[in-house]
């Protein structure tokens, strides 16, 4: 990990691409808790919404732990109408059932000297989240049909959307389970969070997207008025949002110099200009996109998409009460094994 001014850079190759750089406050202490729990045989929570890099987070705790076994990833949708979750989790040994003719290793053994991230946990029923109890307390499982323990060979990544305590709170998460999942949580920010990110990332997806859409031909670059309003767009879908929208404006500006605010797609098409009969949530959203281009300065904030300063300032207030309720839910980390390099 090297680090330029505030910026922190990951440089591992996953799945041929340079897999992180971050400038946001919240995305440098993401990096921060991922080197200091990277070397532990701990079992590491990744926590945040649809689309904020969950397993991308995994994939590098993998590359930076060193180890030498393979990445393995489960969703709970492969486990959710499953009468075969064990089998699908531990394996089986010859005999175990009709039709065994052959032993065979689960998911757990097949990361053996890897990594396994169990990704959207929290959709798991509670008898399935009962299967992994044994796994995340005792390291130790048992193939179906074995009299035998096995030793967990693995790190064990959970990857969850909201944190385990508002999830027990709710009842998607077992209480016996939030306790086995000790404090060694990594929250990943919303990309609302990261703004100052969104232009260099979109960057990133444009100069990917010959390979990956298969289209050559498409322009290398975005006018300054395109990236602005790719700024100030709402993603709900967070940066998977970012890279299908950047996709889809490559396209459509295929025979173009530069992909301008007509090519990108109607949903990112926001106004710059403060419009008071628009929904609240946009109205939110331009502020805190005006905010962010004038560090902060409401006079400058206001007058950049021309609103008055009072109403400027009073939707400042409710963004930051917004995300103080964020701060609020964020656990503070308990482990401390090094210092990061």
């Amino acid at each position: 990990m090297s680090r330029l001014g505030n910026a922190v850079s990951v440089d591992v190759d996953h799945k041929g691409s340079r897999d992180l750089v971050a400038f946001s406050p919240a995305m440098i202490e993401a990096v921060r808790l991922l080197d200091l729990y990277a070397q532990a045989e701990t079992l590491v929570v990744l926590w945040g919404e649809t689309g904020t890099g969950k397993t991308h987070f995994a994939h590098l705790l993998h590359a930076r732990s060193g180890r030498r076994g393979p990445f393995r990833e489960m969703a709970a949708g492969e486990l959710l109408d499953s009468d075969l979750a064990s089998d699908q989790l531990f394996g089986h040994v010859r005999g175990a059932f009709t039709g065994a003719q052959n032993s065979r290793a689960g998911i757990i053994g097949e990361a053996d000297g890897g990594t396994l991230l169990f990704d959207d946990f929290q959709l798991l029923k509670p008898a399935q989240q009962y299967l992994l109890l044994r796994v995340f307390a005792e390291g130790l499982y048992r193939r179906v049909g074995s009299d035998r323990d096995a030793p967990v060979a693995c790190r064990l990544v959970v990857g969850i959307g909201e944190h385990p305590d508002t999830l027990v709170a709710r009842g998607n998460m077992l209480k016996d389970v939030r306790y086995r999942l000790e404090h060694c949580i990594v929250r990943l920010p919303r990309l609302e969070e990261r703004r100052e990110e969104i232009a260099p990332l979109a960057h990133h997806f444009l100069a990917n997207c010959p390979s990956e859409t298969g289209a050559a031909g498409g322009p290398g670059r975005f006018t300054a008025d395109a990236i602005a309003v790719l700024e100030a767009a709402s993603y709900p879908g967070n940066v998977r949002d970012l890279k299908g929208r950047v996709k889809a404006a490559y396209l459509h500006a295929r025979g173009r110099e530069a992909i301008g605010v007509e090519h990108l797609p109607a949903d990112a098409r926001v106004s710059l200009r403060f419009d008071p009969r628009a929904a609240h949530c946009d109205k939110l959203q331009l502020v805190a996109w005006a905010l962010h281009q004038t560090n902060d300065r409401v006079t400058t904030a206001a007058e950049l998409i021309g609103v008055h300063r009072n109403t400027l300032s009073a939707l400042r207030a409710e963004l930051r009460k917004n995300n103080r309720s964020d701060e609020d839910r964020a656990p503070e980390p308990m482990l401390h094994l090094a210092g990061v390099s």
